[in-house]
C-alpha cells in the first residue's frame, strides 16, 4: 500500500508542478507580447520619422542625436524582444519536462492499478 500511496504523492507533485510551468509560461507569454509590441511601436517610430529627415535644414536640428536615440531604442527593444522569446521557450521546454513527468507516473500508477486486477 506505500506504494500506491508514494505512486500518489508523486503523480500530485507531478501535477502541481505542471500547474506552476503552465504559470509560468502564461507570464512568459505576457512578457514576450509586451516585449513584442514595443518593439512594433520602435518600427512604427522610426517610419514615421523618416518624412522629418528630409526636412531641409533638419540637419542642424539636432537630427542626429535624434537617430541614435531611434535606433537604440529600436536596438534595445529588439534585444528585449529575444531575451523574453528565449525565456518563453525555456518556460515551454520546463512545462514539456512537467507534462512528462505527469505521464510518466501516471502511466506508474496505472500499471500498479492493472497488476493489482
Amino acid at each position: 500500500m506505500s506504494t500506491r500511496a508514494e505512486l500518489e504523492a508523486a503523480l500530485a507533485r507531478a501535477e502541481a508542478d505542471w500547474h506552476q510551468a503552465n504559470a509560468a509560461l502564461d507570464r512568459a507569454q505576457a512578457d514576450r507580447a509586451a516585449a513584442n509590441a514595443a518593439w512594433d511601436k520602435a518600427v512604427a517610430d522610426r517610419r514615421a520619422t523618416g518624412a522629418d529627415r528630409r526636412k531641409a535644414g533638419a540637419i542642424w536640428d539636432k537630427v542626429f542625436a535624434d537617430r541614435r536615440k531611434a535606433t537604440t531604442d529600436r536596438r534595445n527593444a529588439d534585444n528585449a524582444r529575444d531575451q523574453l522569446n528565449a525565456e518563453w521557450d525555456r518556460a515551454h521546454a520546463v512545462r514539456a519536462q512537467a507534462r512528462a513527468a505527469w505521464d510518466q507516473a501516471r502511466a506508474a500508477l496505472d500499471q500498479l492499478d492493472h497488476q493489482q486486477r
